[in-house]
């Protein structure tokens, strides 16, 4: 009963929850920057709608493989994977020659979603004392409910004020400290 969050699972909760809510924001953030996206790569719209398309098949793809993963990867080590292609792809995302990079960019980060998420619950499943799991779940399901109704706003007030590339390289500082700064605190799983 006295079992209380270990400072190592808070940590990687705070980061693997940081992760997911960046990976959730970006998936609607570039639904408000399609029409300037379109007249800069002088596409139509609905090939422009690949890049959430794309990005969304793909998390859905890698979430259904993330059980066979962590049954044969550290989740350590995944959670790191996952930090890399999310910056990988940010970075191809914001300096995206041409549409194809941009949607090679969006399925890069839709691994790194399709990852994180998953993730963040086995960390939860396997690191918080029971009496702890109800809140922990329901700030994980927070994370999840508040990101795409902040990803409009997010991705209009930055494409509004700077270019929809911004939205990127925003995404890409945030997660780039994310990654320097609490990966390596991921716990090791326990046996059960």
């Amino acid at each position: 009963m006295g079992q209380t969050i270990t400072k190592t699972t808070r940590w990687a909760l705070i980061s693997a929850g940081l992760l997911t809510f960046l990976g959730i924001l970006n998936e609607t953030s570039m639904n408000v920057a399609y029409e300037i996206i379109s007249h800069q790569f002088n596409i139509s719209l609905d090939l422009v709608q690949w890049i959430t398309t794309g990005y969304l098949l793909t998390v859905t793809i890698i979430m259904g493989a993330t059980a066979y993963l962590l049954r044969t990867f550290p989740a350590r080590w995944l959670h790191l994977t996952a930090g890399l292609m999310f910056l990988t792809g940010a970075v191809l995302s914001a300096l995206a020659p041409n549409f194809t990079w941009l949607l090679v960019g969006r399925i890069l980060q839709g691994v790194s979603t399709g990852l994180a998420t998953p993730i963040m619950f086995h960390l939860i499943f396997t690191q918080v004392p029971k009496q702890y799991l109800g809140a922990t779940t329901g700030m994980a399901g927070m994370i999840i409910s508040l990101a795409p109704a902040l990803g409009p706003l997010f991705g209009g007030s930055i494409s509004h004020q700077l270019t929809w590339r911004w939205i990127f390289l925003a995404d890409y500082a945030v997660n780039y400290r994310r990654v320097n700064w609490r990966s390596t605190f991921y716990p090791q799983p326990t046996q059960s």
